[in-house]
This record gives C-alpha cells, structure tokens and sequence, in this order.
C-alpha cells in the first residue's frame, strides 16, 4: 500500500339499469246497434279495475339497489416502514478500507476525506495522492485485506478498532517522468480510533508494532 512517513495506509471498509320496455298492443274490437253502450261501460270498468287495484296494492314501491359500501375490497393496511440497522464500527472498517483502496488507484479523495476528515494521517495521504495524480502520476494496488477485527475499550466516548490487515503490494509513480517505484506490502496492524457513534468518523489511525 501507499507508504507516508513510514505509516501505509489503505483500507476503510400502477348500473347498467336494464329499463324495462313497455310495450303497448292496440286492440280493435267492432261493436254495433243497441250493444254498444253496455259493451263500452263494461270495457270501461274493465280498464278501470287493473288501475284501482295498481293504486291500492299493499306491494311497496321498488327502490334502486345501491351498492353495499361495506362489500368493496378492504384497503390493505399500511405496513410500518423499516429503518435501515445502524452501522457498526467493523462494517464501517471494511467500508473505509474499500473507499481507501478506490481513492489510490483512482485518486478521487472526496469520499475518503469525507468519512476520515478528522484523521490527520489520513488527510496527509489523500493529499500526496492528489499530487501524484495532478502531476501525472499513478497508484496500482489491490488495497488492503481485513484479517481480524478486534472492538477495544474507547475513552472520551470514542469507539477504539484493532484491525489487523494484509496488504497487496503496489507499484507508483510520483509524476508522468518519475521512476517507477514498488512497495512490497505485508501485514500490519492499526488502531483506529473513531468518534463517539454512527455516522461513523475516523479520528485517529495508528500503526502498532508487530
């Protein structure tokens, strides 16, 4: 990994109502002589019962059918949104350790800086970085494997981190006429202090002696 003063770094981690058709049919009916008057009484008694007897019919009137409010399909029930778990000081070591690996080889340093912005060591690093890039240079590195984990007592509400890693070596150059140089890489040990909780921070990033 990229080595400043003597420290490599490089990890983090979419009704139809059917009316009915009255249909009337005219009857003809011929009557003559004396008849006549007694026929047409009749008839008009004839006509007048069915009329009387629709009047007094103890039958209610017929009403609509309206749709039953309650039979339409039940709405489904909204569910409680789940909130994403917190995450925790391993997962963010191994998140920074991925953002520390694509900061070398592309040297794009605003994520790094953004997530340890208060760790000296680490802003020195992004910042030789930017310069090997701006003057034409270039990191190749397969960055840094997390070996062990190891959660330590923190003080001042801090959050303190072992992380034991291996790492790839790597090849560079310090600008488009510099020579190239190699850093064979090994396994290293860090302590990695953060802050007191998530959105997790790096603070502070130490090499321990082997």
């Amino acid at each position: 990994m990229f080595s400043s003063g003597g420290l490599s770094t490089g990890f983090a981690l979419g009704v139809v109502q059917n009316t009915p058709e009255w249909v009337v049919s005219p009857v003809l009916t011929l009557f003559s002589g004396r008849h006549f008057m007694h026929v047409r009484r009749a008839l008009a008694l004839t006509l007048a019962v069915p009329v009387l007897l629709a009047g007094c019919s103890d039958d209610p009137e017929p009403t609509p059918k309206m749709p039953d409010p309650t039979s339409s399909s039940p709405s489904p029930e909204p569910t409680e949104t789940e909130e994403p778990e917190a995450e925790s000081p391993e997962e963010f070591v191994r998140r920074w350790v991925e953002v520390d690996r694509d900061m070398q080889n592309t040297g794009n340093t605003s994520e790094y800086e953004r997530i340890s912005g208060k760790c000296k060591t680490c802003m020195s690093v992004a910042m030789r970085i930017e310069k090997i890039f701006a003057n034409g240079g270039f990191v190749k590195t397969k960055g840094l494997t997390v070996l062990s984990v190891e959660d330590q007592a923190g003080t001042s509400g801090r959050r303190v981190v072992d992380v034991r890693v291996r790492s790839a070596p790597t090849v560079y150059k310090e600008s488009t006429d510099g020579r190239e140089r190699r850093f064979p890489g090994g396994t290293i040990t860090y302590r990695m202090r953060l802050n007191a909780g998530p959105p997790w921070q790096l603070v502070q990033l130490t090499q321990l002696a082997s």
